[in-house]
């Protein structure tokens, strides 16, 4: 008998503290630039919490946890992206192509205001329905506050009309993650 009624107490107790954390707690739905992420966020004692991870995910930023000092360092490093075209001899800008147009195209970026440990770069492209293609990944062997990146050529075929994502993707020497940092939209039409 006195096993049931234990039994019965926590039972009592943790179907409670469900209860209280349920009528204590209000989901919220974050948007970012117009961007729904969903309900990832709670509202508990009128204090919003939002996942760090996420929200700086959303906002092309690197976010780093240090276990030590107990912190969370969000690091929004500024990454300007040109894309040219290489086929003809000279190199052009551009941000728009005509549908079927395939040719030689490389990717030259600016980055600065770097304050972590750059390990890594890669560049992507992704057509309409998508498929993302690697241009290329760049190593990087120096730490510094701002770099400059071109890649090499590469054959690339716009074959679908719609957006074209170029993509910059960087990882810290203390993270093996690939992290989203810029992009930049080409037009087929």
């Amino acid at each position: 008998m006195k096993k049931a009624m234990l039994f019965f107490c926590v039972v009592l107790i943790w179907c409670s503290t469900i209860a209280f954390a349920n009528a204590s707690s209000q989901k919220i739905k974050v948007l970012v630039n117009g961007a729904n992420l969903g309900e990832i966020g709670a509202m508990i004692d009128n204090t919003t919490y939002l996942p760090l991870r996420k929200l700086g995910e959303s906002l092309n930023a690197i976010v780093e946890w240090d276990a030590n000092s107990k912190s969370a360092h969000i690091y929004q490093p500024n990454v300007h992206m040109f894309v040219y075209n290489s086929s003809n001899g000279s190199e052009t800008t551009f941000g728009e192509v005509s549908k079927g147009f395939s040719g030689k195209i490389k990717v030259f970026a600016q980055v600065d205001d770097v304050q972590f440990k750059l390990k890594s770069v890669r560049f992507t492209i992704s057509d309409p329905s998508g498929k993302e293609t690697v241009i290329q990944r760049i190593p990087v062997d120096k730490n510094r506050d701002n770099y400059w990146f071109v890649t090499d050529e590469t054959n690339y075929r716009f074959s679908a009309t719609g957006k074209y994502t170029i993509r910059c993707y960087m990882q810290t020497e203390f993270s093996d993650d690939w992290v989203l940092t810029s992009e930049k939209i080409i037009t087929s039409t």
